[in-house]
Order: structure tokens, then C-alpha cells, then sequence
């Protein structure tokens, strides 16, 4: 049989194959690339068109035993007898190329993903492996091809477990913030705290922020942990700091700066613990400034109300003085990687090129990153580089013992 079959029949014959102990076959997942954004944007006549113009190159191009069914979501599943992994790779890539193409208004780049079907039990974990190896290969780029390997479903398990562990520890409050000093390079004075989001876990221990922030972000927590981070710092800081004199830095995504009442309820907060909106200050990303308007709009209007806006990372984006200008900012952080010279030290052309830069833009906070020893804030200091973070100066610590000190080594 060579042909198209409805998305039931396709799964019901691979299936039958299975049952059958016909294990040398496997199951490939083709998709369009941006199809969602295609018939959204350009309407969905334009979607089952270009859907259409596939299903024609894809049935010119079946060799014989190969049955294909497509799917609402521009996608199609094939059924490739009897191949082995290098001759599946090679029919992925002569499907991508065979089946891209034009198609009225839109061009159908087509990705493909493949699973062989040897020691896989059931038609459903077949279809989960070619999902996940079509998952691969959008990540690799459009166009390209991927076979399943056994990490990726270990991966995935993995994430899905994060995921839910983590949501679990941010609905019974389990969720912890630290505070990193920020210090003047003269006189070695804390003027202000990062508060920094910590998770430890009952089974994994602490869990890195580079693994549970992007968990946040994909499961629809990032705002949740943002908050919870906000009303803690927010009330470590009436508890622990007693009339000492400092601000405090919370960390914002991208996401929750798309949401249009981001001000309202960040002001709602910081009115509620009674705190002067002079000492906030919230860090955001290039990246995040430079590509949405509403990110900008939402950061204006806290500026409007006194909070401070600072960029995180700066120098590892696209750093300018015309983009500094414009955007909603007071100050600059300024990545480690940037200071730095070959040597590891603070290369003092690029440290004043920065200081320069901030002036002219109207910067008033200049913070350094990273900063990691006694020679390095001393040479910084030579450099009138006003304000330091990093772990010599400080380790982020629970606020107890953060802001009981206001001095910090030399």
C-alpha cells in the first residue's frame, strides 16, 4: 500500500505493523516551519493551500510501501519499511528539499524529525519519538533533519519533571530569595542588594537558576517567581535592614514585561509594603528593551513613578549609544565578558569606552559584574568604575546575613 491516509488509518497501520513484530520500518515527522504564524498573519486559506501544495510534492515523491496522513497543525507523518538510520537520514533530507517550496503568498520550509521503530512496544511511544526528534530538529534550524536518540526522551522526561516539581514549590511558597551586595569602589560602602531567586529542592538539592528560570518561563511561572521574589525583598528589606540606606534590585523576563498591567501591579506591590519606589530598581536584558515596544512602554511608566531601570548584562547585546538614548534606562551592569581582557584583567580602553558611552547617554549608575578579587576591584577603583558586584565582594546570602554588613572586604 503507497498512499495517503487519514491521520486514524496511518496510526492504526503502524500499529498493525508493530503487532506484527515489523520492527524494520520507521515513523517520520514533517512539519512546516512557522505554520501557525502563516495562517495567522495571512489567513487560514493561505495555511490549507500551502498545506496542499505539500501533500501534492509529498505523494510524488512515496516509493513504494511508504503511507502518509497530514495533520490540522502542518504537519505530516510517514512510514518508511524497511531503513536504516543512514538510509532514513538521507529520506528526510530528500523529502525537505522535495516538499518545500512556494505556495501561494507563504513559502512551506519543511523540517523533518524520523524514529525507527526497533524496540519500541507501542504506536503511541513511535509517534512520541518521531515527535521528538521533529522537536530536534526545529531547534537545529528550518530545513533541518533529526533521528531520535535516546537523551532526547530523557530530556524531555527530565524537563517535564522540572517543570512540575517546580510549580509544586512555587504554589507552597518553597521558593527562597539571596541578596549580592552592590558596593561603591571608594569606601567599599553596600549602597544596594540584588535579590535573587533560590530553589532548594527536597530531592535535587539547589537547583541552579540557569535551570528553573527558563523552566518558569516555559511552563508560565516566570511571573509568579518574579513576584514572590518582589514582596520577599521587598520584606527582608523592612525587616533585616534596619535605617541603613540601600536599594534593592529584582530581576524582570521579557515575559512579564509583555504583559500590559506590568507597572500597575509592580507599583501595587511596592505601595502595599509602604517602600519608596526611589529604592527599587528593576534589571531587564537588552535584548528584551531593544525588541518590544511594549517592554519599553511598561518600563517609561515605572520610571514615571520613581522606580529605577537598570540593564542587566550590558555589553553582551547590541550595545550603542543611539539604543542607550532611547530606551527607558538609568543604568548599566556591565558584563564581565566586556571588561575583561585576554589576561583577565579590566582592559581600561574598553572600561572608559563604556564610562563614555553611559555619559553620553545620560546614564547616572555604572555597575561592574563578575568582579572576582582584590586586584580586579582595585584596578577598577584606578578606573573610576563607581559601583562593583561579584563574589569578592559578596556571595549572595539569605538577607539576615546580607544586610547586617554594610562594608565589604577590600
Amino acid at each position: 500500500m503507497t498512499g495517503e491516509l487519514s491521520a486514524t488509518a496511518l496510526r492504526d497501520r503502524v500499529a498493525a505493523l508493530l503487532d506484527h513484530s515489523q520492527g524494520g520500518f520507521a515513523l517520520a515527522r514533517c512539519g512546516v516551519e512557522s505554520y501557525h504564524e502563516i495562517t495567522c498573519s495571512l489567513g487560514p486559506g493561505t495555511g490549507a493551500e500551502l498545506l496542499s501544495q505539500l501533500a501534492r510534492r509529498l505523494s510524488a515523491q512515496l516509493k513504494p510501501g511508504e503511507v502518509w496522513a497530514r495533520y490540522a497543525d502542518g504537519t505530516f507523518a510517514v512510514v518508511l519499511p524497511g531503513a536504516g538510520p543512514a538510509t532514513v537520514h538521507h529520506r528526510l533530507e530528500d523529502l525537505v528539499r522535495a516538499t518545500s517550496g512556494w505556495a501561494s503568498d507563504a513559502y512551506a520550509q519543511v523540517t523533518a524529525g524520523a524514529a525507527g521503530a526497533a524496540e519500541v512496544a507501542c504506536a503511541e511511544d513511535l509517534f512520541t519519538r518521531a515527535d521528538l526528534a521533529l522537536a530536534e530538529a526545529s531547534r537545529r534550524g528550518p530545513g533541518a533533519v533529526a533521528l531520535f536518540e535516546k537523551h532526547l526522551l530523557t530530556a524531555a522526561r527530565a524537563r517535564v519533571r522540572l517543570d512540575t516539581d517546580l510549580r509544586r514549590a512555587v504554589e507552597a511558597g518553597r521558593l527562597g530569595v539571596h541578596y549580592q551586595p552592590v558596593v561603591a569602589l571608594r569606601g567599599r560602602r553596600t549602597v544596594g542588594y540584588e535579590a535573587l531567586a533560590r530553589w532548594l529542592d527536597p530531592v535535587r538539592g539547589w537547583v541552579s537558576p540557569t535551570e528553573f528560570i527558563p523552566a518558569a518561563e516555559r511552563s508560565g511561572l516566570i511571573d509568579d517567581v518574579g513576584m514572590a521574589v518582589l514582596r520577599t525583598a521587598l520584606a527582608d528589606g523592612r525587616k533585616h535592614g534596619g535605617r541603613q540606606d540601600f536599594w534593592l534590585s529584582v530581576n524582570v523576563s521579557p515575559l512579564q514585561l509583555d504583559d500590559e498591567a506590568f507597572a500597575r501591579r509592580l507599583m501595587a506591590v511596592i505601595n502595599r509594603f509602604g517602600v519608596g519606589p526611589n529604592r527599587l530598581r528593576v534589571e531587564v536584558t537588552e535584548t528584551a528593551l531593544l525588541e518590544s515596544e511594549r517592554a519599553r512602554t511598561q518600563l517609561a511608566e515605572v520610571r514615571r513613578q520613581g522606580v529605577r531601570v537598570l540593564v542587566d548584562d550590558f555589553g553582551t547585546g547590541y550595545s550603542s549609544l543611539a539604543s542607550l538614548r532611547r530606551l527607558p534606562v538609568d543604568g548599566i551592569k556591565i558584563a564581565r565578558e566586556l571588561l575583561h581582557d585576554a589576561e583577565g584583567g579590566p582592559d581600561a580602553t574598553v572600561v572608559r569606552a563604556v564610562q563614555l558611552l553611559a555619559a553620553g547617554a545620560g546614564v547616572t549608575e555604572v555597575i561592574a559584574e563578575g568582579v572576582e578579587s582584590a586586584a580586579e576591584a582595585k584596578a577598577l577603583a584606578g578606573l573610576a568604575v563607581p559601583l562593583a558586584q561579584g563574589f569578592h565582594l559578596g556571595r549572595p546570602v539569605p538577607a539576615q546575613r546580607a544586610m547586617r554588613r554594610s562594608h565589604t572586604p577590600a
